[in-house]
């Protein structure tokens, strides 16, 4: 306690250190220091996996899915300083292993790869156990493929005008196989031909029949089917995309003949619902510190696989999703072409 008769150039000196020492608290100010207290680190920074991550992706082992999960996990394994461990989860034109991703505990232990496919399965299947736009938490884009229009070589046809004019003097003679008839919807629809849909259960048949003159027609990432395109066992007819691609310049789009048509397969990272914001975000990071390593775009490029839209944030890859998904909807009210 202090005396009435303490002098006051005492008292006056106490209370100045007394408001200096609360000026530099506030200011995050170390006393005798001069320098200031390092700011705490984002949450996101500090979570990590307290196990191994499992990275589903609902497609067969090669393939772009697997690629781009695989490139992902060994690197992010890294980063983490924890296994991740790719489980391919195949059937249901993807829906099996995305319920999956679905289904699993919200806590950053699992992941997954989702396409555009899963998009267009929102639309086509009436009884899905999922929703993709309420179930799950978009993390990252990760890129595009330009979708290719092929057909076998024993057709007439050598260009969409002509596969036009064939199936409107031959209706229901053409078929077209894959694992969703969302591309051949849109050509139907647009163009106003009878095209006959055979489903198959992935690309991989879908081929194979095609090479061997089972299927006239089928559509798909160009990775998957340039290879037999160059060695002369199926026609390029058209890419899916608006513009032509800088790596087939003499390439038509679908577009230059059924004005409207647009399609690209995007790839993107997926986590449960209800995931920490933290989380996500630290898996978010990761994800873009990858897609920016130059031996990452440099690979990616040899896949034909655009990582523009992997720079474009998660909001695009929420919106790219309800978009397309609402787009497809419109197209499976005019056909009918429901799966459930």
């Amino acid at each position: 306690m202090l005396s009435l008769n303490t002098p006051a150039p005492r008292v006056a000196s106490a209370r100045l250190a007394l408001l200096a020492g609360l000026a530099a608290a506030m200011l995050g100010v170390l006393p005798g220091s001069g320098r200031a207290a390092p700011a705490a680190e984002p949450a996101s920074a500090n979570w990590k996996p307290s196990k191994p991550i499992t990275f589903i992706v609902p497609f067969p082992p090669a393939g772009i899915n697997d690629v781009l999960a695989r490139t992902l996990a060994q690197r992010m394994s890294n980063m983490l300083g924890q296994p991740v461990v790719v489980e391919n989860r195949p059937g249901a034109s993807g829906n099996i292993g995305a319920e999956a991703i679905v289904r699993a505990a919200p806590d950053g232990q699992t992941i997954g790869i989702l396409n555009s496919i899963h998009a267009v399965n929102a639309a086509f299947y009436r009884k899905l156990p999922y929703s993709v736009t309420r179930d799950l938490t978009p993390v990252a884009p990760l890129g595009e493929s330009p979708l290719v229009l092929v057909t076998n070589p024993r057709t007439p046809y050598k260009s969409v005008p002509e596969l036009i004019a064939f199936a409107k003097a031959n209706p229901g003679k053409v078929n077209y196989g894959g694992p969703t008839s969302y591309p051949l919807d849109m050509i139907t629809t647009m163009a106003g031909v009878d095209i006959t849909n055979i489903p198959y259960k992935g690309s991989g048949p879908t081929i194979n029949d095609m090479i061997a003159g089972h299927i006239d027609l089928a559509t798909g990432p160009l990775l998957e089917y340039m290879p037999h395109v160059k060695s002369g066992k199926l026609r390029l007819l058209a890419v899916g995309s608006t513009g032509r691609l800088k790596s087939l310049p003499d390439v038509p789009t679908i577009a230059e003949a059924i004005p409207g048509y647009d399609i690209t397969v995007w790839y993107g990272l997926f986590a449960p619902k209800g995931t920490p914001a933290p989380v996500v975000e630290r898996l978010r990071e990761a994800t873009r510190t990858i897609m920016n390593d130059p031996e990452v775009r440099k690979h990616m490029a040899e896949l034909s696989v655009d990582i523009a839209f992997s720079q474009s944030g998660s909001s695009a890859l929420s919106s790219r999703l309800s978009s397309e998904t609402e787009r497809a909807r419109g197209i499976v009210a005019k056909t009918g072409a429901y799966l459930n």
